[in-house]
């Protein structure tokens, strides 16, 4: 369609509209012709676009009409600060809300519990509607628009999110974009054959086209829902379910489904979300033929859901939850001319798990030349920076990376499942390994931050020595999410140590999958006069609570695409550089080794006194030819 066209077809549209506010028509009228031009690549041939496309836009205005003088305030706000989300100032925490503390009335109790920590962002897990039992954690959702009956009624939530915004808070949520539960009324009636919902899924006669799609898809859970399709014996007919038997893949293909999707989002951004986690993004889009991962389609799918976000809810940011390579998780940023128009956020797994390794192998080599592999990414965009979160972790590092530094890389991923899993050479940790790959011995890890930097073992063990070691382990971690840049995000419980929650064996529901080991109910017990208490748990918490406050304080930890990886001989040690806007500079130097080591004050640049000031202690640092650095410590040393 020419331009002219586009702009004819957008002023018709806007003579319809009532809407008088300056800033929604500006937006409409930026982002219309791109999302009109993206929307007709995907779908010319759909025999339902023109369809499609009106409700997309009567979606835009409603929502708009629909939200909140305080929300539209917020948004311009946030537009004059378009990379808010990568402030020092924002620090996560991911919880499940029942074991937390048990529904959104008792998540509102504990917000001075946030405060004091010093958390201001809070990813809530699934807690939309979904079925009692097959449910994969909230990720199969019954009912896109109601919230789950055991946290609470809808009034609930909006008095959680209203207090949240008196307290300057920001609220995460999942909203699952590849799949629906197979009790969604739209997989109910597709079933039937409704002529509207039959298309939302991929259903098929027999297993020719699914045998054809097999051949190029991987299983995402191959002990546990081998395949990527399900029969329906009362039909007659195999559906596409990627995930598990009882998650029905949404067929984007249909422009009705994507229309549907994103009334949804702008429905719960009105209710309150500052932030979307876009869930399972990567598979979105499928072809016989090609891999069922990161088609050009997702981009494209990704890059609607964030214009027509960017019209009504300009202040709110969206996360991609893809754990893939890096290569291809920096095209969830936006490629080319859509640089920094598609996700806002995304996952650092590749860190995350290359921390773990180098924490079971003493040695950040494979760290950092994995880092320095991964391209620059956009600006205003970031990453989220964790260590634990409710999934497993996963060594999909390079392989040519690993052979690169004289290393087979099945042997090393064997050598890292032995140490975090089989206590191998006295290994200090409790995993468990997730999801076997039988023919090669590989696999995931599941496991809690205590029990896998030591502390569950040497609590049990009361080995005095080792459960500082073990404090020293989890502050690490801990430390260089929080000085990376971007968002950290701590996963609930890790902040006070909680070991591995054995008692998911005795759930009917969970016993088959081993990463409830890591999805503990919160103790409140442990924080119960918290600042005074000697104990281990006590120790993480108050550490942690310093460094979070120290961040806030340091302008050199927000991200603005300054973080600077540094060459340094000693294998034990990760050096990186950060800088502020002005050009303020922090060395953050950290050892992952059960050794005290050195380095030498070269790896400073250009400096010009002996001193440096340690943000951790408060006093200065004197630099030495040769400095020392002992097992597990960290330094955060500004010029």
């Amino acid at each position: 369609m020419q331009q002219a066209e586009k702009l004819s077809k957008l002023n018709v549209f806007l003579k319809e509209v009532k809407i008088n506010d300056t800033n929604f028509h500006l937006r409409l009228g930026a982002n219309f012709p791109i999302i009109n031009d993206l929307f007709q690549k995907l779908y010319s041939d759909s025999p339902n676009k023109e369809e499609a496309f009106q409700l997309l836009m009567q979606s835009l205005v409603k929502n708009f009409e629909n939200r909140s003088d305080f929300q539209k305030k917020r948004d311009l706000n946030r537009v004059s600060n378009p990379n808010w989300y990568s402030s020092e100032k924002i620090v996560g925490m991911m919880l499940y809300v029942d074991l937390f503390n048990i529904d959104f009335n008792g998540l509102k109790a504990k917000i001075p519990y946030f405060l004091d920590l010093g958390i201001n962002t809070v990813h809530l897990m699934p807690f939309l509607d979904v079925p009692e039992f097959e449910n994969d954690g909230g990720y199969a959702v019954r009912n896109y628009r109601e919230v789950n009956p055991k946290f609470g009624s809808m009034d609930d939530f909006e008095a959680l999110v209203t207090e949240f915004q008196k307290n300057d808070m920001n609220l995460v949520m999942d909203l699952v974009l590849n799949h629906c539960a197979n009790e969604h009324e739209w997989a109910v009636e597709g079933r039937k054959g409704n002529p509207k919902y039959k298309d939302f899924f991929y259903f098929f006669p027999d297993r020719t086209l699914p045998n054809a799609y097999e051949k190029s898809m991987v299983e995402i859970f191959p002990d546990t829902a081998p395949g990527n399709f399900t029969y329906l014996p009362e039909n007659d007919k195999w559906v596409m379910t990627l995930f598990y038997g009882y998650q029905w893949d949404l067929n984007y293909k249909n422009p009705m489904v994507l229309a549907e999707m994103i009334d949804i989002m702008l429905f719960w951004a009105n209710k309150g979300i500052d932030i979307f986690r876009f869930d399972a993004v990567a598979f979105m889009w499928k072809e016989i033929g090609k891999f069922n991962q990161n088609l050009p389609e997702v981009h494209l799918l990704l890059q609607l859901f964030k214009l027509c976000g960017q019209i009504v809810s300009p202040g709110v940011a969206y996360i991609a939850e893809a754990i893939v390579a890096p290569d291809e998780i920096i095209k969830y940023f936006g490629q080319g001319l859509s640089q920094g128009d598609e996700c806002d956020i995304a996952y650092n797994a590749n860190f995350m798990a290359l921390s773990w390794e180098a924490m079971a192998t003493r040695n950040t080599n494979l760290l950092k030349k994995s880092m320095r592999a991964v391209p620059t990414k956009p600006r205003n965009t970031t990453w989220i920076n964790y260590a634990r979160c409710h999934d497993d972790i996963g060594f999909g590092f390079d392989d040519k990376l690993v052979t690169e530094l004289g290393l087979n890389s099945l042997q090393h991923r064997l050598y890292i499942l032995k140490h975090y899993c089989d206590g191998f050479n006295g290994s200090f940790a409790l995993g468990q390994r997730f999801m076997i790959e039988h023919e090669t011995g590989n696999a995931r890890i599941s496991g809690s931050m205590a029990a896998l930097c030591g502390l569950e073992k040497a609590l049990i063990e009361n080995n005095v020595k080792e459960i500082q070691i073990a404090i020293k382990r989890i502050n690490l971690q801990h430390a260089v999410i929080l000085s990376l840049g971007g968002l950290p995000m701590i996963y609930s419980g890790d902040e006070v140590g909680l070991p591995n929650n054995y008692d998911y064996l005795n759930d009917e529901s969970k016993k088959y999958d081993n990463r409830w080991l890591h999805r503990s109910k919160m103790n409140w017990s442990l924080v119960e006069n918290i600042e005074d208490s000697p104990s281990a748990q006590a120790q993480v918490y108050k550490q942690l609570k310093q460094l979070i406050r120290i961040r806030k304080q340091t302008p050199a930890f927000a991200d603005n695409n300054d973080l600077q990886y540094i060459d340094y001989e000693n294998s034990h040690l990760l050096i990186y550089k950060k800088t502020d806007s002005q050009g303020k500079e922090v060395y953050v130097i950290s050892n992952f080794s059960d050794y005290d080591t050195f380095f030498n004050s070269n790896v400073f640049e250009n400096l010009k006194s002996t001193k440096l000031f340690n943000l951790l202690t408060g006093e200065d640092f004197d630099i030495q030819e040769i400095n020392f650095i002992s097992a597990y410590d960290i330094l955060w040393l500004r010029k």
